[in-house]
């Protein structure tokens, strides 16, 4: 049954019919349930961006990445991305390149998002990098044997740290959401049409009776694209 009343001009103001309370007291639960879903819904339409293309290499290491620690780990809840502009390569040979993780599961992950490693150590360390076959060939010179050697371990694009005292060193990754890291090869490339493979690793500090070392939460691999590279552009502008 509805109710009507009337208005100071006159107006006939309809209140709200009984039936139709009823209803809205049956969409309440529905709409409370579905509200945190819509919350990341938004979340995931806000693409998170760091840009780490103006990064410092960091000293050799002499390691290859994914050995980092012995033992088992797992393929991190991501899918993992690589985009590679065609065209001029950089002045130097390098080229600009985008990592794109995205959030396959259905838990919010956190990931270190810090381009600055600070005084003290991370607690994580997110690294990324390329392989290609459009990678120049290094040498380091052997003392030993007198003769230049061929290094073979790849070179890291981009480390992100994450610091436990320091939440602002960490991003918000919801399910199906993205992050992307601006980055550059920082290794030289050759002009030409070549495959590229994007590679990412997740590392946690571990202290153990006074020592420290880091142990492979997760990695990920990017199905392999193509890029075409010309030389560089030296053309002024």
């Amino acid at each position: 049954m509805c109710r009507v009343i009337l208005g100071p001009t006159g107006l006939l103001i309809p209140l709200l019919c009984e039936d139709t309370l009823a209803r809205l007291k049956l969409l309440l639960p529905f709409v409370v349930l579905l509200s945190p879903a819509m919350i990341l819904v938004g979340l995931a339409q806000d693409q998170l961006i760091v840009d780490a293309s103006k990064q410092p290499s960091p000293p050799a290491t002499g390691r290859s990445p994914y050995t980092s620690s012995p033992g088992h780990f797992s393929r991190l809840p991501i899918r993992l991305e690589v985009q590679i502009p065609s065209g001029p390569l950089q002045p130097d040979g390098t080229t600009l390149v985008d990592f794109v993780i995205t959030n396959r599961g259905f838990d919010v992950i956190t990931l270190p998002s810090s381009t600055e490693e600070g005084d003290r150590l991370s607690s994580f360390v997110l690294n990324l990098w390329l392989t290609s076959d459009a990678v120049k060939e290094a040498y380091s010179k052997d003392a030993a044997l007198s003769r230049p050697v061929k290094i073979g371990i790849p070179s890291l694009c981009a480390e992100l740290y994450g610091h436990s005292n320091d939440p602002q060193s960490f991003h918000w990754v919801a399910p199906n959401q993205s992050m992307k890291v601006h980055a550059s090869s920082r290794v030289q490339l050759q002009p030409g049409t070549h495959t590229v493979t994007a590679h990412a690793e997740l590392l946690r500090l571990v202290l153990r009776d006074s020592s420290v070392s880091w142990e492979v939460v997760g990695t990920a691999d990017s199905e392999t694209v193509t890029a075409t590279l010309s030389t560089p552009d030296h053309t002024p502008r």
